[in-house]
């Protein structure tokens, strides 16, 4: 009988017995081999993995998306002891001369406006921007709570809702981690106050959301994929339902406000110059990230459309699917309101977190066994490749000595840190080519 763990079949026969070796500070690299057969297989064939060592644990990394040893949090440790790791590989900068890297997750941590026009920048018809306190029950017009009560949130009202109008920062960070691993989770906490003139809008089409847009500039820092160092790439999108629906904090109809939760992976996912970078995010650096409270006033229509206006006065008339008021930006009928995406108000923010400021590798590997033998590891494993292309099988034998108790103070530290094991490890490595 065989048993399937994510997609590997492990055979049955192996005898494994208990170990009689207890590690000490002194321990020994372990040994491990590898083999495969066949060695050039066909997409849909099974691939049987030998792997012998005489490790207490043994991992094993298919090659494949996701399942990449050179990809791995353990290789970087293995290249960079753990107490230089977090610097080396976690928090690495890529800014460049003169820009900021760091912005606050939270207003409460900024107390001047200097502080926040240090980390942001504001465009469009945006006026009125100000930190401002609020106790939890007097937050203006919210159904719902807000975070943070008496500390300062961001205050802005957008003015025009004809321009795309918001806020920039210049985060110099990596995304990475495969779409698997959710990369890029972001999350604005944000409160909406619309006008009058908004709100009845949403109200008469009972469409209360705000969609939110982005534009992001990319820095490529390496050649890869057909694109050489330094490229830059641009692009504006509309954030997917999913994410950073924002309803209005006054309008009846939304129940109560809620946070906006979206995807950076999503739109890399969906981009073809993108989508390659989400397996290797080191290669790529999100320069500048500029968030729209209000990107176009109604949805862009058909190229046919005869409804072209040049609502934000920058000299290009955009194309939208219906009539429009070029004075106020609305539906001019109201069965068109419902295509009505703008927003014109104030925006309340206290919250905002934008992927990550971290660079960690976070491919994975799929344990193997963690019972030494004192007659050693034999294990055959049985794999399927999805896709063509050249794979690198990689796998990892570990000794741990006995932990080391000496100057810890578990008072104050409980933490069970890989500093207080002494480890070797030891890997082997075969490379197959995966046909069509």
């Amino acid at each position: 009988m065989k048993k399937i763990i994510s997609g590997l079949i492990i055979s049955a026969g192996v005898l494994f017995l208990p170990s009689c070796q207890k590690y000490g500070d002194d321990i020994s690299a372990p040994s491990v081999t590898i083999s495969v057969e066949p060695a050039n297989p066909s997409v849909g064939d099974v691939v049987r993995i030998t792997v012998q060592s005489n490790g207490q644990y043994v991992s094993l990394y298919t090659g494949d998306e996701g399942h990449r040893f050179e990809r791995s949090r353990i290789k970087a440790i293995m290249d960079h002891d753990w107490e230089s790791f977090s610097d080396t590989c976690y928090r690495v900068s890529y800014a460049k001369n003169g820009e900021k890297t760091l912005y606050y997750k939270y207003f409460k941590d900024y107390n001047t406006m200097d502080e926040v026009y240090r980390d942001f920048e504001f465009f469009g018809a945006v006026e009125n921007v100000q930190l401002v306190r609020y106790e939890k029950d007097d937050f203006p017009e919210a159904l719902m709570l807000m975070s943070y009560p008496g500390t300062n949130q961001l205050k802005f009202t957008v003015t025009d809702r004809r321009i795309p109008s918001g806020f920039r920062i210049k985060p110099d960070i990596h995304l990475f981690g495969g779409l698997e691993n959710q990369p890029g989770f972001s999350i604005i906490e944000s409160r909406y106050v619309a006008c009058d003139e908004d709100k009845a809008v949403r109200k008469y089409a009972n469409n209360i959301k705000v969609p939110a847009y982005f534009g992001l500039h990319t820095e490529q820092l390496e050649d890869y994929n057909g694109t050489p160092a330094g490229y830059q790439y641009e692009r504006c999108a509309q954030v997917s339902d999913r994410y950073w629906a924002v309803t209005q904090t006054n309008d009846p109809l939304s129940g109560r406000p809620t946070e906006g939760f979206y995807q950076l992976a999503d739109l890399y996912n969906n981009d073809s110059y993108l989508k390659p970078f989400l397996d290797c995010g080191e290669k790529l650096v999100i320069r500048q990230i500029d968030l729209y409270s209000t990107y176009r006033c109604a949805q862009e229509g058909a190229a046919d459309s005869p409804w072209k206006y040049d609502l934000d006065g920058d000299g290009v008339q955009e194309t939208y699917n219906c009539e429009l008021d070029p004075d106020t930006g609305l539906p001019v009928k109201e069965a068109d309101y419902v295509n009505y995406t703008g927003f014109q108000g104030d925006v309340y923010i206290s919250f905002l977190e934008m992927g990550t400021n971290e660079y960690e590798p976070w491919n994975t590997g799929v344990n193997l066994g963690s019972v030494y033998s004192t007659s050693g590891i034999s294990q055959v494993y049985e794999y399927v490749y999805t896709e063509a292309g050249e794979f690198t099988i990689t796998a990892l034998a570990t000794n741990v000595g006995n932990k080391q108790h000496s100057g810890i103070d578990y008072s104050e530290d409980r933490g069970n840190s890989p500093d207080n094991y002494p480890a070797k490890r030891s890997t082997a490595s075969v490379t197959v080519k995966v046909s069509e």
